[in-house]
């Protein structure tokens, strides 16, 4: 697996590196270690190893990245040749020159998995030409790839439309385990709405303060960072429904979330990857028994309509926002019915034991075993 961060805070590629030993492969992570912060190798749960490259470099800065990057690449492809390597699996866009390179010198015996976490253009908006780069790297799938893995359904529908067609494609949700979810509980009478994650006006931190605050019967809790954490700030001084806990670590996170009635999902829709996607904070309300409240005209939206385990809002309208709130605080039946049918997906399809169950079967028809 190509991997360009440290292996250690993204879950979804260390899920499915060891969904791969546990089914049999051995598995080694080549991955960039851009802040320096962790040792140069070690080996995971299941066997699975990961050797990193240390070099620092930045995020979003293209002019000082690429160049690294590129060196990135060139130590990937060294260390694919010098070991006995049958698939080598590319996670997202900024792997794909070492795996294209990669199955090159290895003259084609070696399978390539192109991992799409977000459409191309998520990574490519920071360089010219991005529209171009797109379609010259979606051609390159078409060609090289043998497997297409993709964290949403959204992106694979929008491929099949813009004409790759792949002979292998899946979609691997980054959703919780079935260990983690938890049935349906009766409502309190108090309603907490808590959002957690970046503090940013792109994911409607701003509409759901204005949405909430001095409403009666509801109070909305936030956590996280951002620029907007001074704002959050001040808002929770000024009303007496908005709580603001600031920057928790996982444990404290878990437990704030589990009290919550209701998880917001707000991105603002301003790209396509954006309105494809399908934000793990989303699969984890549903793993929880809780409804979502989304942005409208997304694909977000259109998983909450075919399970029925919430609401879609139209973007930018707070008066929107609190009307949904208020209707699922008041209708207790009502919000009773979403908590089941939401625990009722989480268990039927959108959990981490179907979609491992999806990654191996895919892998198997690729290999031939």
């Amino acid at each position: 697996m190509l991997l360009s961060n440290p292996a250690t805070h993204d879950p979804r590629p260390l899920k499915e590196a060891r969904a791969l030993a546990r089914s049999g492969y051995q598995v080694t992570i080549l991955a960039w270690d851009r802040e320096g912060e962790t040792r140069l190798d070690s080996v995971m749960e299941g066997g699975v190893v990961v050797k990193r490259w240390r070099l620092h470099a930045g995020h979003g800065t293209p002019i000082r990245t690429v160049p690294k990057l590129f060196l990135f690449y060139a130590w990937c492809v060294v260390q694919v040749i010098s070991m006995s390597v049958d698939v080598v699996h590319c996670h997202d866009v900024d792997t794909l020159p070492a795996g294209f390179a990669s199955k090159a010198f290895k003259l084609g015996r070696t399978k390539m998995v192109y991992d799409m976490h977000d459409l191309p253009e998520a990574f490519l908006r920071f360089f010219p030409f991005a529209s171009a780069m797109q379609k010259g790297f979606l051609r390159g799938v078409r060609r090289h790839a043998d497997l297409l893995v993709s964290a949403s359904e959204g992106y694979t529908g929008y491929l099949r439309r813009a004409g790759l067609k792949m002979k292998r494609a899946v979609v691997v949700l980054n959703a919780p385990s079935l260990k983690e979810g938890r049935e349906p509980r009766k409502p309190s009478d108090a309603f907490n709405v808590v959002y957690y994650g970046a503090l940013e006006e792109e994911r409607g931190v701003k509409l759901l303060v204005d949405a909430i605050k001095n409403r009666p019967g509801v109070t909305l809790t936030l956590a996280g960072r951002g620029a907007l954490a001074k704002w959050v700030e001040q808002a929770a001084e000024n009303s007496d429904n908005i709580r603001f806990l600031g920057w928790l670590n996982l444990d404290d996170l878990d437990e704030a979330v589990r009290e919550a009635h209701l998880l917001p999902s707000f991105y603002a829709p301003t790209s396509t990857n954006i309105l494809l996607s399908t934000p793990g904070k989303l699969l984890k309300s549903f793993s929880l028994s809780i409804p979502a409240v989304v942005t409208n005209g997304t694909h977000q939206a259109e998983l909450v309509a075919r399970f029925g385990c919430g609401l879609a809002v139209p973007w930018g309208k707070p008066e929107d926002i609190g009307a949904a709130v208020t209707s699922l605080a008041g209708d207790r039946m009502g919000y009773e019915r979403m908590t089941r049918l939401a625990f009722a997906a989480f268990q039927g399809e959108l959990n981490w034991e179907t979609m491992e169950t999806r990654l191996i079967r895919a892998y198997s028809e690729m290999v031939g075993r």
